[in-house]
């Protein structure tokens, strides 16, 4: 997949995520770009991700940053956002409980 098609389609999925968890803007250029979570829960998401096998970067907390190789494939990307989705999913229901 050319690069340029691969950062379309990781802002657009990260959008989705993003509006359907009611989180914050998803910000960058090409395929470094960050998601604004709106809530200090990234070291949560982080590790969730992790332990369902997503390597992902929480720089602050309440950020996640992804930087996925040049020629990452269409689904990668796919399998990522699906990840990503459970693993906010699980962090904001804990988030919650607290």
């Amino acid at each position: 997949m050319p690069a340029a098609h691969a950062c379309h389609r990781l802002r657009a999925g990260l959008e989705r995520v993003s509006r359907e968890l009611s989180l914050g803007a998803v910000r960058g250029q090409g395929l470094l770009i960050a998601l604004d979570l709106g809530a200090p829960i990234a070291p949560a998401v982080e590790q969730t991700a992790f332990e369902r096998g997503l390597l992902i970067n929480a720089p602050q907390p309440a950020l996640l940053r992804f930087m996925p190789a040049l020629n990452v494939s269409a689904t990668a990307i796919d399998e990522m956002l699906s990840v990503l989705h459970a693993s906010l999913a699980v962090a904001q229901r804990r988030s919650r409980s607290q």
